[in-house]
């Protein structure tokens, strides 16, 4: 398979960079390194520095594809409250440049990395892909605007997608900046024996999934996707914020201090996957339990530490 990666040096991106060529897939990645904290990826693949708002470079890497994975966004969800023009831009205008080039050379397919943030605050939990979308800040609003322009291109035009709404992914390889995310975040914190940053109390509930089920999900999508679908991608499994404090105390062995920072703007009190329907027509589901995973990012940031 001939692929293109959007996003190829990111978190996830680069996970599946790897995976891809650890199978013999040959390997475009494309990345702005604006905020994925690495300068190389994988050498198997080739590495193309640039944007997806260029068309003339799409047009350069989008011919002769088979499959293109969409995984470059701008995605720190407090940044979309700060400036949303931003982010409609790079998430959702950029979005529909690069299905225009795809159009244009007749590539068929696009693996979209889309978010639980379309859901906003559920209405019920687990949340299933036909549940209500009312996002909560500019970055799921235009992750979700950009859904429906997949949808109108598989009908208009015959390009068929599969959107993977990851929930809360964490593992080896996050190097985002700035770094935002909680595991990462606290998992570097108790290495320097520094507290961990809390908000809500600890109460909000986040459905954890490691990466490389997020990279496997990918895969299937592409091997198995047919028209235009949709898939939850999460644990299916809701852990307090403060719950996953103790879980990360008894993998470290040890009382791991806290800092309470209060209420922060944008976040979901509760949202978790119901992963039925991505078990059902991939044949997907998670592999690597919470804990497993957490001791494998452990193991990655003891050793990358700087």
């Amino acid at each position: 398979m001939k692929a293109l990666v959007t996003g190829g040096a990111g978190f996830i991106g680069s996970n599946l960079v790897k995976f891809l060529c650890d199978r013999g897939h040959k390997v475009t990645a494309l990345d702005d390194f604006s905020s994925s904290g690495r300068k190389n990826i994988d050498p198997r693949a080739r590495l193309v520095r640039g944007s997806i708002g260029d068309a003339d470079l799409l047009k350069k890497l989008v011919k002769g594809q088979e499959v293109v994975f969409h995984l470059a966004a701008t995605g720190i969800i407090k940044r979309s409250l700060e400036n949303p023009t931003l982010y409609f831009r790079n998430n959702f205008i950029n979005g529909v440049k690069l299905l225009d080039v795809m159009r244009e050379f007749g590539v068929r397919k696009m693996i979209y990395s889309s978010t639980a943030a379309v859901y906003g605050e559920p209405k019920r939990v687990p949340v299933k892909e036909s549940d209500v979308k009312q996002p909560v800040n500019p970055y799921g609003a235009a992750k979700y605007a950009f859904e429906n322009v997949l949808s109108s291109y598989c009908h208009a035009y015959g390009i068929e997608s599969v959107s993977l709404r990851y929930f809360n992914v964490y593992g080896p390889g996050d190097e985002q900046r700035p770094a935002t995310r909680a595991v990462p975040n606290w998992i570097k914190a108790a290495l320097r024996n520094d507290p961990l940053i809390l908000y809500w109390g600890g109460k909000q509930v986040k459905d954890y999934i490691f990466v490389g089920d997020v990279i496997r999900a990918n895969l299937l999508a592409a091997q198995k996707g047919r028209g235009c679908s949709v898939y939850n991608v999460g644990g299916g499994v809701g852990r307090k914020m403060l719950a996953v404090t103790r879980i990360l105390e008894k993998v470290f062995g040890r009382k791991l201090a806290i800092k309470e920072m209060g209420d922060r703007a944008g976040d979901p009190n509760i949202l978790i996957a119901d992963i039925g329907k991505i078990k059902r027509e991939l044949g997907w589901k998670p592999r690597v339990s919470f804990e497993e995973g957490l001791r494998r990012t452990i193991e990655y940031y003891d050793e990358n530490l700087h």
